[in-house]
């Protein structure tokens, strides 16, 4: 339980804490850069770093910047480029082959080069390089091997070697001239102090000087060790660094923190010691470098030193509290836990469990101190110290160390965790649940296995004496309470899809239990008996190739901590003191463009640019610095910050008109940058400018004016053709008013002809039929009244009268009289002809038949009319319709009155 304590607090200062000191265990960081990586510009003979966190180098083929992660590349000469002074962010000297001069940033922060060397041609067949550029009270010095340049208000003077300079140097603001024969000077008030001759007239070749605070000069010699001059005495020094840097020939030399020396060198890499020459760290290419030879060192504010090398570039974070043992220079394998008893630390790896010796482990040491334990080859999981011996889960079984003799305890295959539950009871996780074991003398003894909990438990985390956490990868975690026979007697399963993240990782400290993951942390809640979030975004200690799901450090002791790695593993050396971790760099824009679909427009401060270009990007970071998110936003855009992220490229597409101020802020674990702004204006498309509102303003006055006059005429002919069309409307309305009064009249007229038509037809009937009654009548009555008259005559022939008169009305009753017919055939002789002509085959009977039909007369009427029955009526209809041709659907009476 302290262990696991110990580690959250491990972690809590790392995250609050940077490197004060240099690491003496383990490898720095080094990050390499092949020649391919930067453009292929050659050898880097100079460094410097900006105040800005902006990285100079002074390459074969020009100026180069590098921010950290683009390149920059400034040439406005021939030759190589060779030395460097950065007087400001923004103004370079510069020292090259046949040439010397100064760069400047313009408005755009690009650099214009002006060259300041008053020859263009060689002076006495000599090719002067300036390997030498240094800034000296008001003066910009700039030396080759034949020359000093001194320039100051625009004037240059020029001052000879004594014989040939070999090297310069400026130190704490002197500046020293080793010339080859005649000894070391110093550049004082414009001309050249002898400090002292070479002893023997031997060139030293003097590599670097260092100046103590008492004033003692440290001279650092290519092979000839190191010197030190103090009143006016030269002499050598044995230190522990001397051996090594007269073997293996210094090329370069810088110092830093007024604690620390560097020496590049030829043929063995980098060795950093501290004042009295003891070896603190030794970097080369069995350690990760491309190559040996160091040709320019600079060590930058941020814990960086930079090499230029014979071969690519590389720095190191030398001041990082954190360093690595690499697999490929120990060949143990992945490192996945570790334990340090004493001065024996434990590795455990996927190829078994090694040692060495805590002291030999520090880097300025060449040898490999790691060496595997016979018996214990295979996969480690866990290392656990146990009173006073080493215990380990191995692939095979759990085991123990004690006094360096190893000892299996149990055989159950795959102990992957172990939990010092009690002074006498210890669990283990294994492939398939939990195993109890009992402590009996100086013996641990297994009891049994824990029931219902089963899976490959990696993590067993006690949270009270009765209850435990474990953790069970792809399956989740369980909280389980227990008798005090270790039965579980309840448990809860929690899914890990509940957690933000990746690989959840479970631990406790004085809070209670916590689960962490790649992304988030979450506190456990008993009286809820929930997890609940207390970091959206947690700020993991930065380690890199982190082997998966290993946030926190394993505590070794109460300064170092264990990661585990993919090809190897790191150590983290606390600090105790809190910190946090500052910035080194200024936030800087670095690329503003706007752009089209066709060209691309730079930007700086204030521009203004055509509205064809209303696309804007912009790249923007905080130099050489790790961990950094970034929030922007764009004012006259939107009101509302991003979200902090590590995207440091932004665009903004289809701008509208007007002024845009983009403001962008930084953040490094909890501390927040100044916010930096970049302000410009889109101006509007011409037809949207002020001048075109005026020019519109006209324009629509104008065509008011004219649209106002065209409207008044407009207004005029429209009455005019509105009054012809209403006279017009007018006359055709009276017209068609008369059209309708007349054809109403036709109507009216029509149905009275129709009427009149029927009542004539009516009244020829009646008259006919009244005609033939009448008759009759009148032939009975004279027929009668002669009859009566013969009687009164003859009274003897009375009797034989009255039957004559009786016999002559029966007759007439019985007689039939076709007078009715003969009429109403001389009323329809028109239609008869007509029909008759249609239909020839139609009989007399038929033609009456369609008569009778045509003027209404129903089939009983038309029956007493024919002396039939109404049902021979009806067929004789049937009848005609067939001769007729009618269709069913067609109705007899409408067709026969059609017939004219």
């Amino acid at each position: 339980m302290y262990k696991r304590y110990f580690t959250y607090f491990l972690f809590l200062i790392s995250i609050f804490s940077g490197g004060q000191v240099i690491a003496e265990k383990g490898i720095p960081f080094i990050k390499n850069y092949l020649p391919e990586d930067y453009g292929n510009h050659g050898k880097i003979w100079e460094i410097k770093s900006a105040q800005n966190g902006l990285v100079y180098m002074a390459s074969e083929n020009g100026l180069l910047e590098f921010d950290g992660k683009k390149w920059n590349r400034f040439r406005d000469y021939k030759g190589y480029t060779r030395s460097l002074f950065l007087a400001n962010d923004s103004t370079i000297y510069t020292g090259a082959d046949m040439d010397f001069g100064i760069w400047r940033k313009n408005k755009f922060q690009k650099f214009d080069y002006q060259s300041l060397y008053p020859y263009n041609r060689k002076i006495g067949g000599v090719n002067e390089e300036f390997w030498g550029t240094y800034a000296y009270q008001n003066q910009i010095v700039f030396v080759s091997h034949q020359n000093l340049y001194q320039y100051s208000n625009k004037k240059i003077t020029k001052i000879p070697a004594p014989v040939r300079f070999f090297e310069s140097f400026q130190v704490k603001g002197r500046i020293f001239l080793a010339d080859e024969k005649k000894g070391l000077y110093e550049y004082v008030n414009n001309q050249l102090e002898l400090l002292f001759s070479y002893p023997n007239d031997k060139n030293l070749e003097i590599s670097g000087i260092y100046i103590e605070q008492n004033g003692t000069i440290i001279i650092v010699t290519r092979s000839s060790g190191i010197y030190t001059f103090q009143n006016g005495k030269l002499q050598t020094v044995t230190l522990e660094i001397s051996s090594e840097i007269i073997k293996n020939k210094v090329f370069s030399f810088t110092y830093f923190d007024e604690k620390y020396w560097a020496f590049g060198t030829i043929l063995n890499g980098l060795y950093i010691t501290d004042h009295q020459g003891k070896i603190i760290q030794h970097l080369n290419k069995d350690k990760g470098m491309p190559n040996n030879t160091i040709l320019s060192l600079h060590y930058q504010k941020n814990g960086k030193i930079w090499m230029g090398l014979d071969y690519g570039l590389s720095y190191s974070d030398i001041k990082n509290n954190v360093t690595y043992f690499y697999n490929t220079n120990t060949n143990f394998g992945t490192g996945y836990t570790a334990a340090l008893d004493g001065d024996s630390f434990y590795l455990g790896t996927n190829q078994g469990l090694y040692s060495a010796s805590w002291n030999a482990m520090n880097n300025s040491k060449d040898a490999n101190p790691f060496r595997i334990i016979n018996g214990a080859e295979g996969q480690v999981w866990t290392l656990q110290k146990v009173g006073n011996i080493i215990l380990f889960g191995h692939d095979s079984g759990l085991f123990e160390i004690e006094n360096g003799q190893l000892n299996k305890i149990y055989n159950e295959p795959g102990v992957m965790s172990i939990l010092s539950y009690s002074d006498d009871i210890l669990l283990t996780g294994n492939y398939n649940g939990i195993s109890i074991f009992k402590k009996e003398g100086n013996s641990w003894k297994f009891v049994k296995k824990m029931k219902v909990i089963l899976g490959a438990i990696n993590q067993i985390v006690k949270e009270n004496n009765r209850t435990l956490w474990v953790n069970i990868p792809n399956y989740g975690f369980i909280r389980f309470v227990m008798d005090a026979q270790f039965n579980p007697i309840t448990k809860t399963i929690i899914n890990p899809k509940k957690f933000k993240g990746y690989f959840p990782y479970l631990f406790k400290d004085h809070l209670g239990i916590h689960i962490l993951t790649n992304k988030s942390e979450y506190l456990y809640s008993n009286s809820t008996q929930q997890f609940k979030l207390i970091k959206k975004q947690v700020h993991l200690k930065n380690i890199n190739n982190r082997f998966t799901g290993f946030y926190l450090p394993l505590a070794l002791n109460s300064e170092y901590g264990f990661y585990s790695i993919h090809n190897g593993f790191a150590l983290e050396k606390t600090i105790k003191q809190k910190q946090n971790y500052p910035f080194y760099s200024e936030l800087l824009f670095r690329k503003s463009q706007a752009f089209n679909n066709q060209e691309t427009k730079d930007l700086y401060r204030g521009s203004e640019v055509p509205y064809r270009f209303n696309n804007v990007k912009f790249s923007f970071i905080h130099p050489h610095e790790t961990a950094i998110q970034y929030q922007y936003y764009l004012k006259g855009f939107s009101d509302d910050w991003s979200n902090f992220s590590e995207q440091n490229e932004i665009e903004f597409l289809g701008l509208r008109e007007g002024s845009y101020i983009l403001f962008v802020k930084a953040k490094k674990g909890e501390q927040i940058s100044s916010v930096k702004s970049f302000s410009f204006i889109i101006n509007a498309p011409w037809y949207r400018t002020y001048w075109s509102y005026f020019f519109y303003l006209l324009l629509l006055y104008a065509t008011f004016v004219f649209l106002k006059k065209i409207h008044l005429k407009r207004l005029a002919k429209q009455k005019k053709i509105f009054l012809e069309k209403e006279k017009k409307a007018l006359e055709e309305q009276a017209e068609k008013h008369r059209q309708e009064m007349l054809l109403e009249k036709q109507k009216q007229l029509e149905l009275e002809q129709n009427k009149l038509k029927e009542e004539i037809k009516n009244k020829t009937i009646e008259l006919a039929t009244k005609a033939k009654d009448d008759d009759d009548k009148n032939r009975i009555l004279q027929t009668i009244n002669e009859k009566i008259g013969e009687a009164e005559s003859n009274p003897n022939i009375l009797k034989l009268k009255l039957g004559e008169i009786r016999r002559m009305v029966q007759n007439y009753l019985e007689t039939e009289d076709h007078t009715f017919e003969i009429q109403m055939d001389e009323l329809h002789q028109e239609f008869f002809k007509a029909m008759k002509k249609r239909f020839p085959n139609l009989s007399i009977y038929d033609l009456r038949l369609c008569a009778y039909l045509k003027i209404g007369l129903n089939s009983k009427e038309m029956a007493d009319i024919f002396q039939v029955l109404p049902s021979s009526i009806n067929v004789s209809r049937s009848r005609l319709r067939k001769k007729l041709n009618l269709s069913p659907d067609e109705d007899l009476y409408e067709f026969l009155n059609s017939v004219e």
